[in-house]
């Protein structure tokens, strides 16, 4: 399994659109492209960081072959909200995304 992190400030006022625009995105993601699962959380001093899980790096870079754009295969409604996301972000006070391997996995897959 492989799982990407992602960790970012955003520009005051911008947070529930980011967060819609992260559901849409990630809702697709799982339902059309392969991902397993993604979650959103938000730090008490505002980062918000946010992952998703893949069954491989295939899959995962099959939708999103680059660092700063999505895949031209995905629909225009979904690059456009993977900018409307972008547009959100905090340009300075970045941090780079880790791509990982998962090793062990004891997350529960139950609603609670």
């Amino acid at each position: 399994m492989f799982a990407v992190m992602y960790q970012n400030y955003l520009k005051p006022g911008r947070e529930n659109e980011y967060q819609e625009a992260w559901n849409k995105v990630a809702r697709y993601f799982i339902e059309h492209r392969g991902a397993i699962d993604s979650c959103l959380h938000r730090t008490s001093d505002g980062l918000w960081v946010a992952y998703s899980r893949w069954p491989d790096k295939k899959t995962r870079d099959n939708s999103w072959p680059g660092e700063n754009k999505p895949s031209t295969e995905l629909p225009l409604e979904i690059r456009n909200t993977v900018l409307t996301i972008k547009n959100c972000l905090d340009d300075n006070r970045k941090f780079p995304d880790f791509y990982m391997e998962v090793v062990d996995d004891l997350i529960l897959s139950r609603s609670i």
